[in-house]
């Protein structure tokens, strides 16, 4: 059987794919754009080359223009590697049904998986107001490819409508920006060369827990204001916890105050936060780390060699890190020596400091650097600012839903069933009924009755069997268990 040869956008790398399989896809990438786009912009569309890296997409005809609506991707799929390909296009869909025109301005290469779990982003421009109960993305046929751990760069198929299910609903106002999260709520595959996979995508709950890198735009005492370059530079509202750690890089890394490291920020600082982010753009941050503003790229890769007398080690490096989120891959390769004494290393997530000692061959790790010097006939040298070592690959963290049944205080547990038609998938398993156990550490909190309003901490007996709709984040602990780290109800 014949195949054609494609071209991936940015990385230059080249796979071949089937005809049957590129027909498929084809087909239903004409069927999302004849149901969801408007006639006036299908005729651009269905010519977009499957592969282009430009181009844009006009807005659908007869939209109100409003303010936009940020996307976070939150890339931790248990992959062991990284997942691109392009959005030719993205609509919302309203509560009764009815979509959006294409909101993109350009087909977007979006990473939808990470191991490093470093989060990716799409800006939905000119979003009209409405109730939205779904996002619909579009991907081009033919530009799916994964970055495995060793480096290699293999065609997978992903194609059609990605329709990404927006539980609680987005109540979107077109004269100011709304935010959004969006994560895997099933772990990917391992993938091998033309791997087919539908990515099960959905968005988070107003207030769900993220980890972003910022670039300061103003400081104004007790709060900050900062664009989100990875998602079209979208300005969050930074408030901080009162249990809220800070940490100023550029002068020793140590711990402080709030008031000092307010002080300390100004315009064009980068901030690193992790917190909850609110679908209005604020932010409230539970750890933040400042340091002075660069553009270089980070470098993306695996530790090949230890050299623990210099500290230092041989790197392969695989992608390059940019500032708005986009990953260029590299093929082929490059190998550099990264120079680590003065280097601050860490892991992610909470950012544990780490020592040179704890390094592994074989580690995936990203590096941040302040000078690279070519060596003639041989590797690259890199000063280190900054070493991030991951650990194992970045699993996802799903929210599921359901209808409280039953409430044991005493056993600190509640009985979860379905809620109406969805179905609660552990593991990708469908289950009847879900046993959530709760301990001190479960964050519960109460959504105001018909979804408005805020948020108000209660206990396990507040929750209420047989009236209250749940929504729960934790750890597998059973074919139909789930200890859980947070949970929110709302009575129905």
């Amino acid at each position: 059987m014949r195949t054609h040869r494609v071209r991936f956008p940015r990385t230059g790398a080249t796979f071949s794919a089937r005809p049957a399989v590129r027909f498929v896809v084809a087909m239903q990438r004409d069927t999302f754009m004849r149901k969801f786009l408007p006639s006036a912009v299908l005729p651009a569309l269905l010519l977009l080359p499957a592969c282009s890296g430009g181009g844009s997409a006009d807005a659908a005809a007869g939209n109100t223009s409003g303010a936009a609506v940020h996307v976070v991707v939150d890339t931790a799929a248990g992959v062991d590697g990284l997942v691109q390909f392009q959005v030719a296009a993205a609509v919302l869909e309203h509560r009764d049904g009815l979509t959006t025109g294409n909101l993109l301005a350009a087909p977007v290469v979006l990473t939808v998986a990470d191991a490093s779990g470093e989060a990716a982003g799409l800006t939905l421009r000119d979003a009209p107001s409405g109730d939205f109960t779904a996002l619909h993305l579009l991907v081009a046929p033919g530009t799916g490819v994964v970055l495995n751990a060793a480096g290699q760069l293999l065609p997978i198929v992903c194609g059609g409508d990605l329709r990404v299910p927006i539980a609680d609903g987005l109540l979107h106002d077109r004269s100011q920006s709304s935010w959004l999260v969006v994560g895997h709520d099933v772990a990917a595959p391992t993938f091998a060369a033309g791997t087919v996979w539908v990515p099960v995508l959905s968005a988070r709950l107003d207030g769900s827990v993220s980890d972003l890198g910022l670039r300061v735009a103003g400081v104004q005492a007790p709060a900050l204001a900062a664009n989100v370059a990875l998602a079209g530079e979208g300005v969050l509202r930074v408030g901080f916890d009162d249990t809220c750690t800070f940490a100023d890089d550029d002068h020793g890394g140590g711990s402080q105050g709030r008031d000092d490291f307010l002080i300390g920020t100004g315009s064009g600082d980068d901030v690193r936060v992790g917190g909850r982010l609110q679908r209005d753009g604020s932010f409230t941050a539970t750890r933040a780390r400042r340091r002075a503003g660069d553009d270089r790229p980070r470098l993306l890769g695996r530790i090949t060699e230890l050299r623990p007398l210099e500290t230092s080690f041989v790197f392969e490096v695989q992608a390059e890190l940019r500032r708005n989120g986009e990953r260029r891959l590299l093929d082929p390769r490059v190998e550099v020596l990264v120079r680590a004494a003065g280097a601050r290393l860490h892991r992610s997530g909470g950012h544990a400091v780490m020592a040179f000692a704890d390094l592994l061959v074989g580690d995936l790790a990203k590096v941040e650097f302040t000078q690279r010097t070519p060596v003639p006939g041989g590797r690259d040298e890199v000063l280190a600012r900054e070493v991030e070592v991951p650990g194992a690959a970045a699993m996802p963290s799903p929210e599921w839903q359901g209808f409280v049944t039953a409430v044991d205080v005493g056993a600190g547990t509640i009985v979860v069933g379905p809620w109406h038609d969805d179905p609660i998938v552990i593991d990708g398993v469908v289950v009847t009924s879900v046993v959530v156990s709760v301990g001190a550490e479960t964050t519960i909190e109460r959504k105001a009755d018909g979804g408005g309003g805020g948020r108000t901490p209660i206990g396990l007996a507040d929750v209420v069997a047989g009236g209250d709709r749940i929504w729960w984040r934790g750890a597998v602990t059973g074919p139909q268990a789930v200890a859980a780290r947070w949970v929110r109800v709302r009575a129905e």
